[in-house]
């Protein structure tokens, strides 16, 4: 089908497969089975975006409403709070807690 390879495998055999819910339409890899889309790009997420993203987290707003608002999906966010989790401490040492009330 005029000469598309296979972004997995490289095979030849591509047949259309419908289309995303952008409206692109989809391809299947007869080989190997892969679905893809052609020059699939993913939105770039702002600074701005992040920064807004972190200051609703405080605000006790649910996860699916921060996604609605932001303009983010939900598996962006999900990767966001994972790399915040790994940035904060999940030790704590009651010495210092103890220490800094006094």
């Amino acid at each position: 089908m005029n000469g598309l390879k296979c972004p997995q495998c490289g095979g030849v055999y591509i047949v259309k497969n419908g289309h995303a819910h952008t409206g692109k339409q989809r391809y299947l890899c007869r080989v190997c089975t892969f679905q893809f889309t052609l020059n699939h790009a993913r939105p770039q997420i702002s600074a701005e975006q992040v920064q807004l993203v972190d200051r609703l987290l405080s605000e006790r707003i649910s996860h699916r409403g921060i996604c609605r608002v932001v303009g983010v999906s939900r598996t962006w966010f999900r990767h966001h709070l994972q790399s915040l989790v790994q940035t904060v401490p999940h030790r704590i040492d009651p010495q210092e807690v103890v220490s800094s009330k006094r």
